[in-house]
């Protein structure tokens, strides 16, 4: 990875369900699969603007209901791919976790990990692939974490990043208008 200034570039971290697109509180249930995929047409239009000043995006979600059972990788994959198609092939990197740490879970394998927010793990994971794809690096304080949930503030806090929370990111599109 370089340290060359000029490949300093903004990154910006985004939590999916109830930030990019509806989640369980929108939706009633959790997003299963691509048929469940809605997306906040606010958001895209946040994530056109950041790519516009020559930023990347990088999505991290917590999947747990593939650890839990409810659904499975081919389930969750597609439904990732249907979030790129709809946000328009924008993220550079969509990450996700399939672990949830609950008694419910009896393979400990998809009980304990280093990646499901609050922890930064995948937040950094995904960074770091990225830096090595593009020779770039992405200084914290250049980027921004939006998120709506209170393990998306603090994964943002652990891994360094200024945190947004969705719905004052959202709205900042109807205050500045259409482009």
């Amino acid at each position: 990875m370089t340290t060359n200034p000029e490949a300093a570039v903004p990154l910006l971290a985004v939590d999916l369900d109830g930030t990019v697109r509806w989640g369980k509180d929108e939706l009633g249930r959790f997003v299963h699969g691509p048929d469940d995929v809605v997306i906040f047409p606010e958001a895209v239009e946040q994530i056109r603007r950041w790519k516009a000043r020559g930023g990347r995006v990088i999505a991290v979600s917590n999947q747990g209901g593939i650890a839990l059972g409810h659904t499975d990788m081919t389930m969750c994959s597609a439904a990732m791919m249907r979030t790129q198609q709809l946000c328009g092939y924008m993220f550079d990197k969509i990450c996700w976790c399939s672990h949830y740490n609950s008694d419910a879970v009896k393979d400990p394998e998809m009980r304990y990990c280093w990646c499901r927010k609050p922890s930064p793990g995948l937040l950094i994971e995904g960074a770091l692939e990225l830096a090595a794809k593009h020779g770039e690096y992405y200084p914290p304080h250049l980027g921004l974490f939006v998120g709506d949930r209170s393990e998306d503030e603090a994964c943002a806090k652990l891994a360094g990043f200024p945190f947004q929370w969705a719905s004052g990111w959202r709205a900042e599109v109807a205050k500045r208008g259409e482009p």
